[in-house]
């Protein structure tokens, strides 16, 4: 029979505020998975305030050079409140960190991100 790990909701952004021009969460250690998904989610905001992106870095011990994701399109805040799923499915680097980045300045909100990591197996 095969074996599921899950590790639940760990929130690398709580309460965010959206008026920032930038909200960069805390790095997870995700070398280990075989699967990582990113929620994020809001309420409070104008229609489109901001891009929400996934970073990651190979280095070693400790995180320093980050790079984007490119998961084929630009992921944005889309109305008064809702949720995004980023689903990384081949994890070829040891960390990743969720980031919003302010499109508008009117932009308003509350954001909050939460990761779940899982592997499977034998």
């Amino acid at each position: 029979m095969g074996r599921k790990n899950i590790v639940y909701d760990y929130k690398p952004i709580i309460d965010g505020d959206m008026t920032d021009t930038e909200i960069i969460g805390e790095p997870s250690t995700v070398a280990q998975f075989d699967t990582v998904t990113y929620e994020f989610s809001w309420e409070g905001g104008d229609a489109i305030n901001g891009d929400f992106s996934v970073e990651y870095s190979r280095d070693e011990e400790e995180p320093k050079e980050w790079k984007e994701l490119d998961f084929g399109a630009t992921i944005n805040s889309n109305g008064a409140e809702g949720v995004h799923r980023l689903i990384i499915t081949e994890v070829g680097f040891k960390f990743t960190r969720p980031k919003y980045t302010q499109t508008d300045a009117a932009a308003t909100g509350t954001l909050n991100v939460s990761v779940f990591a899982t592997n499977k197996g034998a």
